[in-house]
């Protein structure tokens, strides 16, 4: 009983090993993305760093992407056409703002609330 009790305890560490690599590793931290597609706050936003990718996944056609709710007031004709970086599922997050019922097309599954930041860098 003692060694599957041991046995248990080594598994549930190294699953939680395992996980640290899936998360983010401080709050706030700065994901480099551009913008794929999007419409009434939520955008389809590419990976730009290896370092991420794990955050992301390969759907409908494009690779390392996920799907983001924009906070509420981001301009996201700005974002087209431009590398920028976001912060994933912010605590504070303003999502108190008026959408259309319009949705973007996205067939994955990974989802996040995002904010836009101004001053970040990949090294941040």
């Amino acid at each position: 009983m003692k060694n599957i009790v041991v046995l248990m305890i080594i598994v549930l560490i190294g699953i939680g090993a395992g996980c640290e690599d899936q998360q983010i590793r401080k709050p706030g931290e700065c994901i480099p993305v551009t913008y794929v597609r999007g419409i009434c706050g939520q955008a389809v936003l590419k990976i730009q760093s290896s370092d991420y990718y794990h955050l992301g996944e390969n759907a409908d056609g494009d690779e390392h992407v996920f799907l983001a709710t924009l906070e509420c007031f981001t301009d996201a004709a700005a974002l087209e056409d431009n590398l920028f970086y976001v912060t994933l599922n912010p605590a504070d997050f303003n999502h108190n703002c008026a959408v259309c019922m319009a949705a973007v097309m996205y067939s994955g599954s990974k989802k996040y609330n995002v904010r836009v930041q101004e001053g970040c860098s990949v090294s941040d």
